[in-house]
């Protein structure tokens, strides 16, 4: 008698569900699932052959391992709730207000403003990103 549940997410390998490759695949974010979820990540990645996105359930083991194979990471990966970028946890530099504005047609001829807060990242190697709050 199995004791998993069927209608939960299972882990499953990181592989391609559309071409079956194993070593040709970008990883994009890797996040916890805390405490309850023992040894289980949510994992993110591409096919580099088929530019497939994928995101699912792994055993942390397994994607520790496929982090030590792969050839291909993007360039900022996002892990738990880190940003990581030359493979260290990029650093919080100060706190910014974006304004974003646009042209509405129910506005008029006059421009539109949207203020979003965000986090600015700073890299050791000088690579900056704006990530909302």
């Amino acid at each position: 008698m199995s004791t998993s549940n069927p209608r939960h997410p299972q882990p499953r390998p990181l592989q391609c569900g559309n071409c079956g490759t194993e070593h040709r695949l970008t990883i994009h974010a890797i996040m916890a699932l805390g405490a309850v979820g023992g040894d289980l990540v949510t994992v993110c990645y591409t096919c580099n052959d088929c530019n497939m996105f994928q995101e699912h359930l792994a055993y942390a083991a397994d994607v520790a391992a496929a982090l030590h194979q792969v050839r291909w990471m993007a360039k900022v990966i996002v892990f738990g709730d880190d940003y990581i970028h030359c493979g260290f946890p990029m650093e919080e530099a100060e706190f910014e207000i974006e304004r974003l504005c646009y042209r509405s047609s129910t506005s008029g001829s006059g421009l539109s403003a949207v203020c979003l807060p965000t986090r600015v990242l700073r890299c050791r190697c000088g690579f900056q990103l704006e990530v909302p709050e």
